[in-house]
């Protein structure tokens, strides 16, 4: 008899939580615009290592939201401001330039949503290809890339939604890059259509 209350406490406990996630998750296509700031890092070529400044980065995405999971395309682009040089870490000049990346990402979010507060958490994770240039001298497409994604969101009204988010982004090595990751964290307004 104990065991059977004790499974009938954590199904209903399960059901309870499961029907408070549920509460208030819209369902729609959206359209999603953000802006930010990513941060300074090192990006190596085969012989020279670069280090840059903070940049920006500039977002926009078309997707679907079923209930509590989101899926969606992403355009991203990031430009930072060259620091300095060194060649294979002897001695380091200062130098001008951009190193400029654009990406196209398919996205997979999950939101938690709750009826004690506004306020909602979203993890995601998204795959897809790069495009680098480098003082527009090294160029290179089709490098795969990945991102992680952590963010708190907030319902404007019914269809607009506000999110503060952090990214962790990471491009694989290719034929003229090395292998780098950085973070990003953006402003997002997302509206959803009815």
């Amino acid at each position: 008899m104990k065991y059977i209350n004790n499974n009938f406490i954590k199904s209903t406990l399960l059901l309870s939580l499961t029907s408070i996630s549920l509460y208030g998750a819209p369902s729609g296509v959206y359209l999603d615009a953000a802006g930010g700031v990513g941060f300074g890092d090192v990006q190596s070529t085969p012989k020279v290592q670069y280090v840059y400044k903070q940049g920006y980065i500039a977002t926009v995405a078309l997707g679907y939201q079923a209930n509590l999971f989101r899926f969606e395309l992403e355009e991203r682009y990031k430009s930072d401001k060259l620091y300095s040089a060194s060649e294979d870490g002897k001695y380091s000049i200062g130098v001008n330039g951009d190193l400029v990346s654009n990406s196209q990402l398919v996205n997979v979010y999950y939101s938690g949503y709750n009826t004690t507060s506004s306020v909602f958490s979203t993890v995601g994770v998204g795959v897809g290809i790069t495009s680098l240039s480098l003082q527009d001298k090294i160029t290179e497409s089709g490098i795969l890339s990945g991102q992680a994604m952590l963010s708190l969101g907030y319902p404007i009204t019914e269809n607009f939604i506000s999110s503060l988010k952090y990214t962790y982004f990471y491009s694989l090595k290719s034929d003229q890059f090395s292998g780098q990751g950085d973070g990003s964290v953006t402003f997002t307004l997302r509206y959803i259509f009815d």
